[in-house]
């Protein structure tokens, strides 16, 4: 796969910058600055993947741009004729990845410049290969052109069902833009109200009851590296307010404290809920939902990638401590099924597929584990009328009740109150229905 990235040229030298935009060209887009002023204007404004800049410059030297260009969140290359040692250590020390000097660029820069498109492209390879398992052509597109961006301390909101993959692409994006750098997840679905202000902003020693000591905030271990907020929809109102300030401002007060805190990160918000929908009823702040959605990444339920449905499946084959075969016809049902618990559904699947004896699953095997009557799309009234007859309506509905429940707890790890947003059922409905099925998780 070929990449084309951003580049900017700090260099008042007009000679040089012509020699660097003609060995830079067939890589990407590029910019230019001729004095200090010019490169910090233009840094103020984009994001560049690659920053090229001279030491020696005429208001200022290069190495004061240095912490700049790297707070932006770019690969930073000094090109220079300084042959010192103090100037090379600097240069390091403030943030460069790399010193080269002006007189082997020809044969040195481009090297340079391959082997950051080969760590983009070769952990998208991977990725693709071991963790996310697709052939779907909308996919595979949307993935690569979202690393044509340099994603390094932006924004980046990742939307889709549950099970689809959201964490591992946020894991993904880390380790191409942070890969020595610290990635910080926090579930806001899996934290109380109370408690998650401590989460995200930690607090002091005494703070409040029960706060025997110091505690360091999601926000403050990010510094540096990424903070991934899975399920960020379900965040409370007033804690939505509190984040829109810390990071407009980059800087909070941890929980009892009156000292300031900087912290600088790429940020990645996951969500499985309608957004715009929690906007409309304002349980969800148009402020700080486009504060988050800086990129945008939609992942595709299966159900929409039929064509994924056997890849991963033998994906999860190989992955299995038991083989097992699958028949067409019993393959041809699965690729009918409409998967609500997507790839996380899949996977406990192929993994009970494993258990069957004999090791074939034919359709008499699949009936065991997925029922006719969830795998059918087909929702007329013939279907459910024969149904009705066969077990009559008050068990048919106990059947659906408990089906749903054990789904909604495997694709949520057991964790109840995740299970009782995703169902839309009051909490007493809910453990109702585990009393009248002897469920125990």
């Amino acid at each position: 796969m070929k990449s084309k990235i951003s580049m900017l040229i700090i260099e008042d030298d007009k000679y040089t910058r012509l020699n660097l935009r003609e060995l830079l060209n067939p890589y990407g887009v590029l910019d230019e600055a001729s004095n200090s002023e010019e490169a910090k204007e233009k840094l103020k404004k984009i994001t560049y993947d690659i920053v090229l800049t001279d030491i020696e410059i005429k208001e200022e030297t290069g190495l004061d741009l240095i912490p700049l260009i790297v707070r932006k969140g770019s690969h930073c290359i000094v090109v220079s004729s300084f042959e010192s040692d103090e100037i090379i250590e600097k240069a390091y020390q403030l943030g460069a990845s790399h010193y080269l000097s002006k007189f082997d660029l020809k044969k040195q820069l481009p090297v340079y410049i391959q082997k950051f498109l080969l760590h983009k492209n070769a952990r998208l390879d991977k990725f693709l290969e071991e963790d996310f398992i697709t052939k779907d052509p909308d996919s595979l597109y949307a993935l690569k052109e979202l690393l044509q961006f340099n994603l390094k301390n932006q924004c980046l909101f990742i939307t889709g069902p549950s099970g689809t993959g959201k964490s591992l692409l946020g894991k993904l994006i880390h380790e191409i833009t942070h890969p020595e750098s610290p990635l910080i997840h926090l579930n806001c679905s899996e934290v109380s109200e109370s408690l998650l202000e401590s989460e995200l902003f930690g607090h002091e020693k005494g703070a409040f009851t029960g706060a025997d000591y110091k505690k360091e905030g999601k926000l403050k271990q990010a510094n540096g590296g990424t903070l991934f907020l899975d399920e960020v929809a379900t965040m409370p109102l007033s804690m939505q307010q509190k984040l829109l300030k810390a990071l407009d401002e980059k800087t909070f007060y941890p929980v009892g404290s009156t000292t300031p805190i900087k912290s600088e990160f790429t940020l990645i918000s996951a969500t499985c809920e309608d957004i715009k929908d929690k906007i409309g009823k304002r349980l969800f702040r148009e402020d700080l939902y486009y504060r988050l959605n800086g990129f945008n990444f939609y992942l595709k339920p299966i159900s929409q990638r039929i064509e994924d449905i056997e890849p991963l499946i033998k994906y999860f084959q190989r992955k299995a401590s038991r083989r097992f075969v699958i028949r067409p016809e019993a393959l041809d049902e699965l690729k009918r099924y409409s998967w609500p618990g997507n790839i996380r559904e899949l996977r406990k699947i192929c993994d009970q597929f494993s258990q069957v004896p004999g090791g074939i699953i034919d359709l008499n095997a699949l009936n065991k584990l997925i029922p006719l009557e969830f795998r059918s799309q087909d929702s007329n009234l013939e279907t459910w009328s024969d149904q009705v007859k066969e077990k009559g309506l008050k068990l048919l509905i106990q059947e659906i009740e408990r089906r749903a429940v054990e789904d909604s707890m495997k694709r949520n790890n057991g964790k109840v109150t995740a299970c009782i947003k995703e169902l839309k059922i009051s909490s007493s409905a809910f453990y109702r229905i585990l009393q009248e099925n002897k469920l125990n998780f």
